[in-house]
């Protein structure tokens, strides 16, 4: 529940979707999770329009959390992602020099 005050808007109460659980259970998990979190804090601002980001942290924390994937796996495709998200997408297709 959200609320405008004079300058800022102001949360009042929520409700919680999905809590991830399965991370505090497992420290590898958690250790993965916390990384991630790490990066998306270093390339986010506070009032930035990051929906995309939000989005691509969201769904990587729950295939962390609730699938037994190879944990760089999910890491790396997160920060692929992550740098086209933010306009660095690599070109893995061609040579970038004499594009063959």
């Amino acid at each position: 529940m959200m609320f405008k005050g004079t300058t800022h808007y102001h949360i009042n109460s929520c409700e919680v979707i999905e809590v991830f659980y399965n991370l505090r259970c497992d420290l590898d998990k958690l250790e993965y999770a916390m990384n991630i979190n790490k990066i998306v804090q270093e390339v986010t601002t506070e009032n930035q329009n990051c929906f995309s980001i939000l989005q691509l942290y969201l769904n990587t924390l729950y295939t962390i959390s609730e699938t037994d994937m190879d944990l760089e796996l999910v890491l790396s495709i997160f920060k692929l992602r992550l740098a086209s998200i933010l306009g660095f997408r690599p070109m893995i297709d061609a040579c970038v020099e004499c594009r063959k």
